[in-house]
């Protein structure tokens, strides 16, 4: 007959800071998978739209990827657009031309988000502030149509950009007919010989302006 042992059974105590250790390491698996996949299982509400966070200097990129992360981690879907342009650039190690991404718009995050999440963003302690209207405390949304435009602008591969400090005056309309730019429309801000200098815009933010060949632009009439 076989000898019957009495097993107890063993509960290990909670040791002080277990809990927090595996909610830490929770939360940080959720920061990595974030920036990994951005938005994952997440669906786009369908009155996302195109919102400006103010923020620190040279912080925009750390700022918004933080930013996503919380979201994500409450179920949130958020996107951003920071604008940067590609510089040429000789490194003086290797004397060879080499191409980095550099700032074009400091301070400024373009946030692509459900109004009804904005109180989540702006009362954030590393964020200033949110753009609004001029005499409104409404928060300025940017249409859909003028960020791209505006973005085409930027990231575009085959022509110098630069940053227009105030508001563009507005001149003739004009589309682009061919290159990475095909059928972005801007305004031209003035011709000379077979240049033209066009402009695109945020509205109370920003503008930008490059110089294209005037062959591959063709009038947009306005209603």
């Amino acid at each position: 007959m076989m000898k019957e042992t009495n097993i107890q059974s063993q509960v290990t105590s909670t040791i002080a800071g277990d809990d927090g250790e595996a909610v830490a390491n929770s939360e940080e698996t959720a920061k990595k998978l974030t920036l990994q996949m951005p938005n994952e299982g997440l669906e786009k509400p369908a009155d996302a739209g195109w919102y400006v966070a103010v923020v620190r200097v040279n912080c925009e990129t750390r700022i918004a990827d933080s930013i996503r992360i919380n979201l994500n981690y409450n179920h949130i879907w958020f996107d951003y657009w920071i604008p940067k342009v590609k510089v040429v650039y000789l490194d003086k190690r290797s004397n060879k031309r080499r191409v980095k991404e550099k700032l074009f718009l400091s301070t400024f995050i373009f946030c692509n988000v459900s109004q009804r999440q904005l109180d989540k963003i702006r009362f954030r302690s590393d964020v200033y502030k949110m753009l609004t209207m001029p005499g409104q405390r409404k928060i300025y949304q940017i249409p859909d149509q003028v960020i791209a435009n505006y973005r085409y602008f930027v990231e575009n591969d085959e022509e110098p950009v630069t940053a227009a400090p105030v508001p563009l005056k507005k001149g003739i309309k004009v589309r682009v007919t061919a290159g990475s730019m095909k059928g972005v429309e801007a305004y031209v801000q003035s011709y000379n010989g077979k240049k033209a200098v066009i402009g695109s815009e945020i509205k109370y933010i920003s503008g930008a302006t490059l110089t294209i060949s005037r062959n591959l632009l063709e009038v947009v009439e306005e209603d």
